[in-house]
């Protein structure tokens, strides 16, 4: 039987370190090595190839030790988006001049066994087939020339077509795979120096790729592509204030090596900073290794000592937050004297009541009598709810002076909820009996009593939450117990997300198995809801399905932000979208296009590709689609997509308003429905510390123009009918960020508490980092154990030819130990 020990087990590398270990590795492990890539020549805009990098008569000799090995030359553009357009385009013919020069040096070089393509920055979808049509003609150049040369390909990592997380969506692995001999795909560089810290190839990006790749690709052509080195960022200040543009790093092996055995610091590698050696931990879900230096104290959201609702501790990628996803009232009432429920002395009118709640019908008065039994200055604060929008107006007297009480804004940050307000504020009363009379302005409101006490206020909350801090001694490299020179600084790693309207609505239908009626109503066809778990009194993934149009049970929507998410069937066609009054924005199948409508006449629209959803995944897999229109006056923006990308902006004449809802001509699903103001946007960006000392700083609030702030809720409003993002010149990474204290006199043995304070909703509280106040960081690496775990992956998960490493030089040099020898079995 014979059995290929090194299918699957190829391994390619590149020499573009030129360092000491670079030579070390060729020389001793050349025989683990099957492909390598001489990364010493450059392309420019004409065409014309230099040789830059590595001097190639450096190579000989082990160009000459090692002939198993295929020897290609590395012809790449840098990264400089303006070469490979010039060279796809053909412009003052710099392809054909490439194809040329690809020819002149492999005549120089005739040894060699081809060439190795690593263009980059190829820009969008809608040039992949000139792209493809470029890497053809590399390819049959190449072989025109002679038929035994060999042709690699670098491409960027993809999980689908169009799938490219850094915009390289030129690529197309099916349409290219005919245009090669192998490939190899760069599947590192996901974390970078810019990047919030993480693996440079995380699990579920490389899954992602290789699970499209194998399928789109011959899997037998493919090396992964995989990092032998690591970044480490600096996360105890800006990278402003350390003069540089990011806070990362690159490292290699050796280099990460040397933090971990205490041989680097922060201060140039010499006191005053101790040097400490320290532990490194092993992400078992990405395999690979990660390193604190200096760091003296660290927790993730879920490790605060406690913290109040609204916050919720939620996972993401094994991130454990804390996260407020709405505010509540926060009050205070002092020495509550009298303490009354909604159940009435006297009524009049239609007044229902029922255990402790009262509720305004036609002509309702109810009466409530209370003592107070020394005379003085009083608060006296109501609890109200307004249910709906069409619900939000009463009448409140205490001994005869009326205060009314009304809610027009249809943003609620909790007035759906029960609330409480003020009746009056520093009220003398005399001993004895008084009345306070609630009567009808707008039916249904709900009353649920009073509070006579010493201090009522009360305000917006999105919660807090306390950690405690424990800095303990270190022992440095001489076995003595150390500590920071100066003192501590507390780094916070949050998440803050871009501004979005301040809601009216969300409906994802978890809350029930039916459409409520007081909430919906079916204006026709037929509508129901389909959970994941039919029995389950918890929420639970649902959908809504069926055909027809359903709304909101108010008419009285106008200027109004409405985003639906939903998905096709199969077998279903037509229009399906959100209407708001006598609009309606959709996406039509058999137009394959998002469309705007006013009644019959179509008011603007624009591509989109429309894919239908097989039985199997409409529940656990849709292919959904995001669309959305901001109504303001005559003005209609139309968006779609995650990223809520501006489509088109239509105007229509005299619009009125009117429900809104959900419509669809044939059966479709629906699982998101979320209306909000147009004009006033909720902020996910502040959040406050107060430090051990009692001091409170204010994070993350952005500057903006052309807007009102509304600093009761946290809320701003627009004054003029522009995008969200004109009111700013700062943007929001919607990656982790980093957040700084001054320097904490603290010291180790003593436990300390901070408190952080969420001003918006939506704000992840994700890790803090107590660290030398001279340099601390997050330090992630390549080790042996990691590169032989996804080198097995590709050989035996994906069938693949085997590793691409980047680059040769960076790495563990015993990782070599570990790989098989490629002049045994070679190919």
């Amino acid at each position: 039987m014979n059995f290929d020990i090194l299918k699957g087990r190829k391994c390619m590398v590149w020499t573009f370190m030129g360092n000491p270990r670079m030579y070390a590795a060729l020389k001793n492990y050349g025989d683990r090595l099957s492909q390598v890539g001489l990364f010493s020549f450059k392309v420019d805009e004409n065409g014309t190839i230099t040789e830059q990098g590595v001097a190639i008569s450096d190579m000989l000799p082990y160009i000459h030790q090692w002939p198993h090995i295929t020897w290609l030359l590395t012809v790449r553009n840098d990264g400089i988006s303006s070469v490979f357009k010039a060279l796809r385009e053909d412009t003052n013919g710099a392809q054909n001049k490439f194809l040329t020069e690809l020819i002149r040096i492999m005549k120089k070089y005739p040894w060699c066994s081809g060439v190795d393509i690593d263009l980059e920055r190829g820009g969008d979808y809608s040039t992949h087939a000139k792209s493809t049509t470029m890497f053809r003609n590399i390819y049959n150049a190449v072989k025109s020339y002679d038929s035994t040369k060999k042709v690699n390909i670098c491409l960027p990592g993809m999980d689908s077509v169009n799938g490219s997380v850094g915009g390289e969506n030129w690529c197309v692995y099916k349409d290219l795979n005919p245009y090669c001999n192998t490939a190899a795909i760069m599947s590192y560089g996901m974390a970078w120096a810019g990047s919030a810290p993480g693996p440079v190839s995380p699990r579920d990006w490389l899954v992602g790729i290789y699970d499209y790749a194998s399928r789109a690709m011959t899997p037998e052509k493919i090396f992964m592509g995989l990092p032998a080195y690591g970044w480490n960022w600096q996360i105890y200040d800006t990278p402003e204030n350390l003069g540089e543009t990011y806070r990362g790093d690159s490292n290699t092996y050796y280099a990460a090596k040397n933090w971990i055995t205490g041989k680097y610091n922060f201060t140039d590698d010499k006191p005053p900073q101790p040097f400490i050696p320290i532990l490194a931990y092993w992400d078992d879900y990405n395999k690979v290794p990660y390193v604190f230096p200096q760091v003296y104290d660290f927790m993730e959201g879920k490790d605060a000592a406690n913290y109040e609702y609204p916050l919720m501790d939620g996972t993401y990628n094994r991130h454990h937050y804390l996260t407020a996803y709405g505010k509540k009232q926060k009050r205070s009432f002092g020495t509550i004297y009298v303490d009354h429920d909604g159940n009435p002395d006297t009524q009049s009118g239609i007044v229902s009541v029922d255990d402790g709640l009262a509720i305004m019908g036609d002509k309702g008065k109810a009466t409530y009598n209370f003592k107070i039994n020394t005379t003085g200055t009083y608060d006296i604060a109501v609890r109200l709810c307004y249910p709906f929008w069409d619900k939000n107006g009463i009448y409140i007297s205490i001994d005869g002076t009326q205060k009314h009480f009304k809610e027009s804004r249809l943003w609620w940050p909790y007035w759906r909820d029960t609330f409480w307000t003020s009746l009056a504020k520093d009220i003398s009363l005399s001993a004895g009996i008084h009345t306070i009379t609630v009567s009808v302005d707008v039916k249904g409101v709900q009353f649920y009593g009073f509070r006579v006490c010493s201090n009522f206020s009360e305000s917006p909350s999105a919660g807090t939450a306390s950690f405690t801090l424990s800095p303990r001694h270190f022992i440095n490299v001489d076995g003595k117990k150390c500590q920071p020179d100066r003192g501590f600084k507390l780094t916070c790693e949050m998440l803050r997300r871009n501004p979005d309207s301040a809601l009216i609505w969300y409906e994802d239908f978890q809350d029930n198995g039916i459409l409520d009626a007081g909430y919906w109503k079916i204006m026709s066809g037929s509508w129901k809801i389909w959970r994941s778990d039919e029995y389950s009194s918890s929420r639970v993934y649902s959908q809504l399905e069926g055909s027809g149009r359903f709304a909101l049970n108010y008419s009285g929507f106008r200027d109004i932000h409405f985003r639906a998410q939903f998905a096709f069937p199969y077998g279903s066609t037509g229009k399906a979208g959100i209407f708001c009054g006598s609009l309606f924005c959709c996406l039509n199948y058999n137009s394959q296009a998002l469309e705007l409508w006013n009644g019959n006449t179509k008011l603007g629209s624009c591509n989109q590709n429309i894919s239908q959803t097989s039985y199997a995944n409409l529940r656990s897999n849709p292919n959904s689609y995001s669309i959305e229109m901001r109504i303001r006056g005559n003005t209609i923006r139309v968006y779609s997509g995650p990223t809520h990308t501006l489509q088109f902006t239509a105007t229509v004449n005299k619009f009125s308003g009117g429900a809104a809802g959900y419509e669809s001509d044939q059966r479709t699903i629906c699982d998101l429905l979320r209306v909000g103001d147009a004009w006033t946007y909720e902020p996910y960006e502040r959040f406050d510390v107060t430090f051990p000392d009692g001091s409170t700083k204010q994070y993350g609030r952005i500057n903006r123009s052309n807007c009102t702030w509304n600093s009761e809720f946290q809320v701003f409003t627009l004054t003029s009918d522009i995008e969200e993002s004109e009111t700013r010149t700062e943007s929001i990474s919607m990656d982790y960020e980093f957040y700084h204290s001054g320097l904490l006199n603290l010291n180790c043995e003593n436990d300390y508490t901070i408190t952080i304070n969420p001003k918006d909703i939506n704000i992840w509280i994700s890790r803090l980092f107590l660290g030398d106040a001279d340099g601390f960081s997050i330090l992630y690496y390549q080790d042996v154990d990691s590169l032989v775990y996804w080198a097995n992956q590709a050989a035996y998960r994906w069938g693949l030819r085997g590793f691409a490493l980047w680059s040769l030089g960076q790495e563990d040099l015993r990782l070599w130990e570990a790989l098989p020898k490629q002049t045994d079995n070679s190919s």
